[in-house]
């Protein structure tokens, strides 16, 4: 039986949602390979012209073996609006899309996220940075995802492009556990980085790393 929150989160995709003064909204819903997988495009709608933005894949899950999960691919970065340029990385547009998908995911549950075309995010997950000082990553854990996989090469055939997996943690002594490593990760990331050259995606890393590490003592020293 599929969630009321995920049948929401498709139903409020297919009428539209608006963030800022823009609309998205899905188009082309299919059906996956499975019958709990929906495939949908999604279009943003300004000005009343529409643009293809992304799409979207969502798995409804199949208890009691699989949990549902999300994943975002072929993102349109740079649009175009008759005279407008938008820029759909590092904007509320993304920022909107991220919250509607992460909200209907719960305990245990997985976002995947291509980041092919996510110059940042790539240039920083090739170097082998933590996922949580990524730009994207960064996004996904202040949502409230603690356990991170990046698929950095495809491991059979229908994988797609590289991407970042993020996942919820199943309960609050996980949570504490993935925390604790997450913490110890970007410790010694900064060490590493201390006398290293600073290119603009570093110093976006490294100040992300400082404030997970000043709100991660802080945590862990009040409870």
């Amino acid at each position: 039986m599929v969630r009321n929150i995920l049948k929401e989160t498709i139903s409020k995709i297919t009428n539209g949602i608006s963030i800022n003064d823009s609309y998205i909204y899905a188009k082309n819903i299919t059906k996956g390979r499975f019958s709990e997988e929906i495939n949908l495009d999604l279009y943003l709608k300004k000005y009343g012209s529409e643009v293809f933005l992304l799409s979207v894949k969502i798995f409804q899950g199949r208890k009691p073996y699989y949990k549902p999960w999300v994943e975002i691919f072929n993102i349109n970065n740079e649009l175009k609006i008759n005279s407008e340029k938008i820029v759909y990385f590092n904007s509320d547009l993304e920022n909107g899309v991220l919250l509607t998908f992460s909200h209907m995911l719960e305990n245990g549950e997985s976002i995947y996220v291509e980041y092919y075309n996510d110059v940042e995010t790539k240039k920083q997950l090739d170097l082998d940075f933590p996922p949580v000082v990524s730009r994207l990553g960064h996004k996904l854990f202040t949502l409230g995802f603690s356990w991170f996989k990046n698929w950095y090469f495809p491991e059979g055939f229908m994988e797609g492009n590289v991407k970042l997996q993020a996942e919820k943690p199943v309960n609050n002594n996980v949570k504490i556990m993935q925390l604790t490593k997450i913490y110890d990760e970007v410790i010694i990331f900064l060490k590493k980085m201390e006398n290293f050259e600073s290119e603009w995606y570093i110093i976006n890393a490294v100040e992300r790393a400082k404030n997970i590490a000043y709100d991660l003592f802080k945590t862990k020293n009040h409870t």
